[in-house]
């Protein structure tokens, strides 16, 4: 399966949100103010993990978004006569 460049860099961003998300979970569970919610981290480790990484892609994309497939530019190649004058 051969990788298109808008897929690579969405799995890119995803991968580095994924070991954000996994270092926030490191820091959040030594935390003395999340103390109480301690159990549940350790209990859900995947789901938190998952959570914080889906929120980080979401807001990666709302911050960078990914360039669209095309960029618009062959639109305006299509057009061979631009420029052009008749002659009479």
């Amino acid at each position: 399966m051969e990788w298109k460049p808008d897929q690579k860099k969405a799995a890119t961003r995803l991968i580095l949100c994924g070991g954000v998300a996994a270092t926030l979970y490191a820091a959040a569970v030594k935390l003395p103010a999340l103390e109480e919610y301690r159990p549940w981290l350790e209990e859900h480790k995947l789901e938190a993990g998952a959570v914080t990484a889906a929120a980080l892609f979401g807001l990666s994309l709302l911050v960078l978004p990914l360039p669209e497939a095309g960029g618009g530019e062959d639109e305006e190649a299509d057009d061979f006569c631009d420029g052009y004058t008749p002659v009479e």
